[in-house]
């Protein structure tokens, strides 16, 4: 039902209530997502995630959308006990998300942030039963973002935004999500200056090079501490992580020593790692194969091989030795 633009966290009871787990779910191909929620609770999940995107929810300067996630989620999430990490994907990895009349225009401009604070409040009014247990103001922006200008006009908007939400939400963790190598390149510095204003660093981590190819798993403790010393103190929120099980240089024996190998270096980590997100529950259909391939400009076959095998199940609900590992954890 929900398709992509929700979540779920797992609390595996082998780790400390300090630190949540979390699976995002997608559907299988029975397509009954209800079903899947209800699998995702029977094995302790606690918190789903919703991600909206502000430009399919406007017509012209009146909140409009097509479907009301937010009250549909206000109505749907509080009777299954769960709360709600909710993303406003004003950018979307590649994809400025803003209203087309925004688009032209700083992301600092005056009119932005009161039409975004605006927007807030409506969706934010829509989920007055839901525990909100964090908010993401933009997801991977360091896509869109590619110079230092971009950088300082963004952080100028997050702290405004942040303001806004927080006033109406306050004591919700709020930040935006980066991905780890958006941290490593000649823009770091501007990335961490917008994170300033952030209550947590929401890093997403896929271990890939630039070909899309995946990385041996074992750098995966290396990778965590280099986050926790880039937060400086900060809670980093690990907001996405997996591993493909297929296709240039993956394997489910690869996939399952990643887990293994991140469940592991998560329990000594747990002060600076709260919480960390898996990422699929099943892997994802060939016709959204070809829809991401289009929204991200990419033909690589390693690049569809790796978003369509992320699945800790198959698409026709099969569990991968991966899946079979985390739920006897």
């Amino acid at each position: 039902m929900y398709k992509l633009l929700t979540a779920a966290f797992l609390t595996l009871a082998s780790l400390a209530p300090a630190q949540t787990i979390g699976i995002a779910i997608t559907e299988s191909n029975a397509n009954d997502y209800d079903a899947d929620v209800n699998q995702a609770i029977s094995a302790g999940a606690t918190v789903t995630s919703l991600t909206l995107f502000w430009d399919e929810a406007m017509q012209g300067s009146t909140y409009a959308p097509e479907f009301d996630w937010p009250t549909i989620a206000n109505g749907y999430y509080p009777s299954k006990n769960m709360g709600l990490l909710l993303s406003f994907a004003v950018i979307d990895t590649v994809t400025d998300r803003r209203p087309e009349a925004l688009r032209a225009l700083p992301f600092d401009d005056p009119r932005v942030i009161s039409a975004f604070t605006a927007y807030a409040a409506e969706v934010l009014s829509r989920l007055e039963d839901t525990d909100l247990v964090a908010i993401s103001i933009g997801n991977e922006v360091d896509g869109v973002l590619t110079n230092a200008r971009d950088w300082a006009e963004f952080s100028n908007f997050f702290k405004a935004a942040k303001t806004a939400v927080q006033a109406i939400r306050p004591g919700t963790p709020i930040g935006f999500t980066t991905q780890w190598h958006g941290f490593q390149g000649p823009l770091r510095s501007s990335a961490l200056r917008a994170n300033a204003a952030a209550d947590a660093i929401f890093i997403n981590y896929y271990p890939l090079d630039s070909s899309f190819r995946v990385l041996p798993p074992e750098d995966i403790s290396s990778q965590l501490d280099g986050m926790i010393a880039l937060a400086e103190g900060k809670p980093v929120f690990l907001t996405e992580t997996g591993y493909p099980s297929g296709g240039c240089g993956a394997s489910e024996a690869l996939q399952l020593q990643y887990f293994q190998e991140l469940f592991s270096a998560l329990e000594t980590r747990k002060a600076g790692i709260p919480l960390a997100m898996l990422v699929w529950l099943h892997d994802r259909p060939a016709g959204e194969l070809a829809f991401y391939n289009q929204y991200y400009g990419v033909s690589n076959p390693c690049f569809s091989s790796y978003l369509g095998t992320l699945g800790l199940r198959s698409h026709s609900g099969q569990d991968k030795p991966a899946f079979t590992w985390l739920s006897q954890q």
